[in-house]
This record gives C-alpha cells, sequence and structure tokens, in this order.
C-alpha cells in the first residue's frame, strides 16, 4: 500500500473539488469525466481513477465537456 501524507490528500481534496469539468481521452485508458481547474489537474485525476503514474498519460487529450454531466467517481474517499 503507497503512503500519503496529509499534504498529499489535502491536494487530492482541492483537485477534486474544482468547480469545472473535462473528458480526458487516452488511447490505452479510454475517457473519462474529471473535475477541471487546469488541464494538468484533470490529468492528475485521471491518473488517479486509471491507477497509474501521471507521467504515463502525458498525451492524453484534455477538452471542456457539458458542465452538467457528473465527474467519474473516485475509487477512494475524499
Amino acid at each position: 500500500m503507497e503512503f500519503v501524507t496529509t499534504a498529499e490528500l489535502r491536494e487530492r481534496r482541492i483537485r477534486w473539488s474544482a468547480p469545472g469539468k473535462s473528458r480526458v481521452t487516452h488511447r490505452d485508458h479510454g475517457a473519462l469525466i474529471v473535475p477541471h481547474s487546469s488541464n494538468l489537474s484533470a490529468i492528475l485525476c485521471a491518473a488517479d481513477i486509471w491507477q497509474c503514474d501521471w507521467c504515463d498519460i502525458l498525451d492524453a487529450k484534455v477538452e471542456l465537456c457539458d458542465q452538467s454531466l457528473p465527474p467519474t467517481k473516485t475509487p477512494f474517499t475524499i
């Protein structure tokens, strides 16, 4: 199990509470909707769900999407 510090949990909580939403698409992982405050934060949220290192998905496509769509559920508690 990965050791997560309080600062990392706080940063993840702030990132997942962003008001915008975007669709992140990757050729190996598929597509999902995540909170969006920047393209990097969207990629970090996608990496949380896909449970991979965010550096592995830098070639993902990030697009703003309909704000009424719900984001993909997280595999962890925030």
